[in-house]
C-alpha cells in the first residue's frame, strides 16, 4: 500500500510503501533504493547523485499511537519532511 508520495521537485520524487506483513519500501524516481521488515518503523537510508554530487538520504518511519504512521525525511541532514 502507497503510504506516501512526495515530488521535491520536478525530477526527484520518493514513494514509501508498506504491506500488510511490515515490509517497507522506499522508491526513488521509481527504482527501490531500501526495503525493510518493521512493525513499528524503521530507518532507511540512501544516496543518490543530484546535480553533480552526491545526496544523502534518510527516511524514519515510526507508529505513533494519537499519530498513525510517521515519515521524517532528510536531504544532507536537512529536514525536507517532518511529520
Amino acid at each position: 500500500m502507497r503510504y506516501l508520495t512526495l515530488n521535491i521537485n520536478k525530477n526527484t520524487r520518493i514513494d514509501i510503501d508498506n504491506s500488510i506483513w511490515g515490509k517497507e519500501t522506499i522508491r526513488y524516481n521509481g527504482e527501490v533504493v531500501s526495503e525493510k521488515q518493521s512493525f513499528l518503523g524503521a530507518v532507511h537510508t540512501f544516496e543518490k547523485p543530484e546535480n553533480g554530487e552526491v545526496a544523502k538520504y534518510e527516511v524514519r518511519i515510526g507508529l505513533n499511537m494519537y499519530k498513525g504512521v510517521t515519515f521524517d525525511i532528510f536531504r544532507d541532514n536537512q529536514a525536507i519532511l517532518l511529520n
